[in-house]
């Protein structure tokens, strides 16, 4: 019987849990029968440690390993807010604290397949949105075909069809961070079907590119990523980081200037972890009847 203890870092990011996936995990050539992440160093929470770690265990547990959790302190501002975005409910069964719920600035965190988007978008995420914001909802059409764009991700690089999605707004700044992560081939594996001369972060960058699709499937032509990317990036001068595999590219724009920035993360993602970063106020206000926002 194999059990790995994962001691989650203190400031509990994807980002900082890649070392651990990396030394603990490898690459999953081998599924442990038993993981216990431990929260007893964790102090600080960002969207994207919520939405990997969510994923992370539901993959073990797909896979036939015990998850357990351990040394959660309530009385932590990081743990209350995990609490309160239904991470252990979800995970364990029961809140650490029955009168945990959700937060305004947050969306619940929720394990979605691509089938079901269309329906949380309207009825979850997009209410959510203006109500933090103060948006018409009749002004989001367009952020809504960027989140679209994420779940179409999840389609096209992953065997589970289904990923973990958290967001959080930040009042004082204005400012909106999306996670989504998903556990399957990841895009750098799926794009090599095509350019298999690619490395990972050369492989992102392809496939962010217009036009350009490892899909044969009619619906994908090629624009999904683009699109991600021109209206998130360009339209609301936001950024697109995105983790697959061994390589890191992020999307951003620095005074009107598009750049794109790949890296070597330390450690190792996964799947795939998509995070999108925005100021609300990037979101043009119109004067007008609310539309219908259509899928």
């Amino acid at each position: 019987m194999t059990l790995i203890l994962v001691t989650l870092p203190r400031q509990f990011t994807a980002q900082n849990l890649f070392p651990f996936i990396k030394e603990e995990f490898g690459t999953f050539q081998n599924v442990p029968n038993q993981v216990d992440f431990d929260f007893s160093r964790v102090n600080f929470v960002l969207p994207s440690g919520v939405a990997f770690l969510s994923n992370l265990s539901r993959f073990l547990l797909r896979n036939d390993s015990d998850v357990f959790y351990s040394n959660m302190n309530v009385r932590t501002q990081a743990i209350r807010f995990m609490d309160d975005a239904l991470f252990f409910e979800q995970h364990m069964g029961k809140k650490l604290d029955p009168n945990s719920r959700p937060r305004r600035t947050t969306v619940p965190l929720i394990e979605i397949q691509r089938c079901e988007s269309s329906v949380w978008l309207e009825t979850q995420f997009l209410p959510w949105f203006s109500d933090c914001s103060n948006i018409p909802w009749h002004d989001l059409a367009e952020l809504k075909t960027c989140l679209s764009e994420l779940f179409n991700n999840i389609e096209d690089h992953t065997n589970y069809d289904v990923g973990s999605i958290f967001a959080q707004w930040y009042p004082q700044k204005e400012r909106v961070k999306i996670a989504i992560a998903d556990f399957g081939a990841g895009i750098p594996e799926t794009v090599r079907t095509k350019c298999p001369e690619l490395n990972d972060n050369q492989a992102m960058i392809r496939a962010f590119e217009d036009r350009f699709s490892a899909q044969s499937t009619p619906r994908n032509r090629g624009v999904g990523l683009y699109n991600l990317w021109q209206n998130v990036v360009q339209n609301m001068g936001g950024c697109v980081t995105i983790h697959s595999a061994g390589g890191a590219v992020k999307f951003e724009n620095v005074g009107n200037c598009l750049r794109t920035v790949p890296y070597i993360p330390n450690g190792y993602c996964s799947g795939t972890l998509i995070e999108l970063e925005f100021d609300t106020s990037s979101i043009e206000i119109t004067e007008g009847e609310s539309e219908d926002l259509i899928w």
